[in-house]
């Protein structure tokens, strides 16, 4: 305090009991944590943090001084941090769930199991259209010249979809079977690699032909009565998808709760 103020502090002592009283309190603390061999009188102690009775003396004070005497509520501290552990919770719960199933090898085979299951058909002109098959993915029909016949999505194991699609190959009937998650790899780690640019497909079986690739978070396979080769010309037109990020992942997880809540 400058001199000025201590000299109106200590007038205002003489004139005002409670703050006089208050005063002789605190110098009385204060010698006696000077003079105490173990350093701190609890009693003392008591009275420097006896709320109650700073509240009482700071009653005939300002509201702007009186404030600093009443305890600080924690109410609003613990409800934001509440908010914050379970949001940080929802999104931890949303990503995990938006990861991608293991797709075995067989799932193509066991999708024929589900026929009775049908979620969704679309004939040649909804495959054309790409609005039914944007969630799928599909060759440029126009650039490859392959042939849309028709599609359906039906309910798998755990409820998964499962895309069973028709089409030509020139002359050719090819089913393409297709399921969002990733693709065992010690199921296929020993099969044969297909000579396919930019896939990593796996030659499955030879008759019927079927290739298998993993692209993006898809699982794509392909089967015909064919040779080989004609597979391996299909799977050349179908486009390569990358890895779905956190947002993606986080996105898919509360479109699965979503789905649950409501039923669909």
């Amino acid at each position: 305090m400058s001199t000025a103020d201590a000299t109106a502090a200590m007038a205002h002592l003489d004139e005002c009991a409670d703050c006089s009283a208050r005063w002789t309190e605190l110098r009385d603390a204060r010698e006696a944590l000077n003079s105490s061999s173990a350093g701190i009188d609890m009693r003392f102690a008591q009275q420097l943090l006896d709320r109650d009775r700073m509240a009482q003396i700071a009653r005939g004070e300002s509201k702007h001084r009186a404030k600093a005497a009443r305890p600080r509520s924690h109410r609003s501290a613990s409800i934001a941090f509440s908010i914050l552990v379970l949001a940080v919770a929802g999104v931890g719960a949303a990503y995990y769930a938006g990861g991608p199933d293991e797709v075995p090898v067989e799932f193509a085979a066991a999708s024929g199991d589900a026929a009775d299951q049908n979620v969704a058909y679309m004939g040649p002109q909804d495959m054309r259209s790409g609005a039914d098959m944007r969630a799928w993915v599909h060759p440029d029909w126009q650039d490859s010249g392959l042939v849309p016949i028709e599609a359906k999505v039906v309910r798998g194991e755990n409820d998964a979809r499962i895309l069973v699609a028709s089409l030509l190959a020139g002359v050719d009937p090819v089913v393409v079977t297709e399921q969002h998650g990733n693709l065992v790899l010690e199921r296929v780690a020993e099969l044969p690699r297909a000579d396919v640019h930019g896939i990593d497909a796996y030659i499955v079986r030879v008759d019927p032909a079927q290739l298998v690739w993993q692209t993006g978070d898809m699982v794509v396979s392909v089967t015909c009565n064919c040779a080989m080769v004609t597979l391996e010309t299909v799977a050349g037109y179908f486009p390569t998808n990358t890895e779905p990020g956190v947002l993606d992942r986080i996105q898919d997880g509360l479109g699965e709760f979503a789905g649950t809540l409501t039923g669909n």
